[in-house]
């Protein structure tokens, strides 16, 4: 089947232009829908490109992202494609990117969490365009790996972070506690004779919050124990909420349309900002709501989110789940360790210190 490259950005999303052009029609169940209110954000099943056209331009203040990596990986909705054309993917990545960008207020963050490969040509593509200007590569360490035959060790996953033009940035310093030896509790980092400059940010053990560099080694970028899948999802709440504290600020809106498990949501509320999200895979996101935040719903959307959205977008998927009355967040099971985890909550490995 040929397939007009220009004709890509004109498509929400592949699986539907792929179906329309073998005549097969799709049934209401991919339609995107509005599953979650609370009174900090809304999340939508939904195809990331579908949801996007349905917002406003210059209305969110931080967009992350942490996409399929295009290795053939299973995910719960089997209809999900992770093994597509190298062209392909790298168009819808540029075609959902470039979304996020529009939606961006002038000075707002862009925070895209790939692996290297995919970074590299990614960067050099952002590089080029003269709407975002580039601010960091974010490098975390694998905290265990694999060996590769004839090829070095893989031990990094990378966040691209760039700004939207136009605009004045959100940048705060945020500290992580310094790395101590599990043995005989000494830290690790050398301070080059600087050490008592830390002393005003040591807390109540003597030991001092670092700011963060552009190098996280203190942070596990990935779950591949025996466990994981009674884990509330694969990518840990610390990674986003870095971010969310490095570039945004309190009631600021957040947005990440590939929202998997629902970390990315997890840390906006955490931290007092609002958010919004979706993913074609809606039950893991609705697991982790019901688990921490319970299953009563919010009966209407913060007006301030609200406004990101087109008018007639919002109030269709909002008359619709009136008229549905059910929300999909009672048909769930709870996470398997979630009594312990809505418990305790989540440590923040992060903060911002005056």
């Amino acid at each position: 089947m040929h397939i007009i490259k220009k004709d890509i950005w004109r498509v929400a999303d592949y699986r539907y232009r792929l179906a329309h052009a073998a005549g097969v029609s799709l049934d209401k169940a991919n339609e995107s829908q509005l599953v979650y209110i609370n009174q900090k954000g809304v999340f939508f099943r939904s195809d990331c490109i579908e949801l996007l056209h349905g917002m406003k331009s210059n209305t969110v203040n931080l967009c992350f992202a942490d996409p399929p990596f295009n290795l053939g990986k299973l995910y719960e909705d089997a209809k999900f494609n992770d093994r597509l054309e190298v062209e392909m993917y790298y168009d819808w990545c540029k075609n959902w990117i470039s979304e996020l960008i529009r939606v961006l207020v002038p000075g707002g963050a862009l925070c895209i969490y790939v692996l290297p490969k995919i970074a590299v040509t990614l960067g050099s593509w952002l590089n080029q365009r003269d709407d975002v200007d580039y601010r960091s590569l974010i490098a975390l360490k694998m905290k265990s790996g694999f060996p590769i035959k004839g090829r070095l060790h893989p031990a990094l996953y990378i966040i691209l972070y760039y700004v939207k033009k136009w605009g004045r940035p959100t940048f705060n310093v945020v500290r992580h506690k310094a790395l101590t030896c599990r043995y005989c509790g000494r830290e690790i980092r050398s301070y080059g004779g600087y050490r008592k400059k830390y002393e005003k940010y040591e807390d109540e053990n003597g030991t001092p919050w670092i700011q963060i560099s552009d190098f996280w080694e203190d942070t596990r970028a990935a779950r591949q124990d025996k466990s994981r899948k009674n884990q509330v999802n694969e990518l840990p709440v610390h990674i986003p909420e870095r971010i969310i504290l490095m570039a945004s600020k309190a009631d600021d809106i957040v947005l990440d349309v590939l929202g998997g498990g629902g970390s990315t949501y997890h840390a906006a509320q955490m931290h007092g900002r609002l958010w919004i999200g979706c993913d074609i895979v809606h039950r893991p996101a609705l697991r982790r709501f019901a688990t921490l935040w319970g299953r009563r719903e919010s009966d209407r959307i913060h007006p301030k989110i609200a406004r990101c959205f087109k008018k007639d977008f919002i109030g269709h998927h909002l008359s619709e789940k009136r008229r549905k009355g059910i929300c999909p967040i009672r048909s769930v099971p709870l996470l398997p360790n979630g009594r312990n985890i809505a418990k305790r909550g989540v440590v923040s490995k992060s903060r911002i210190l005056s």
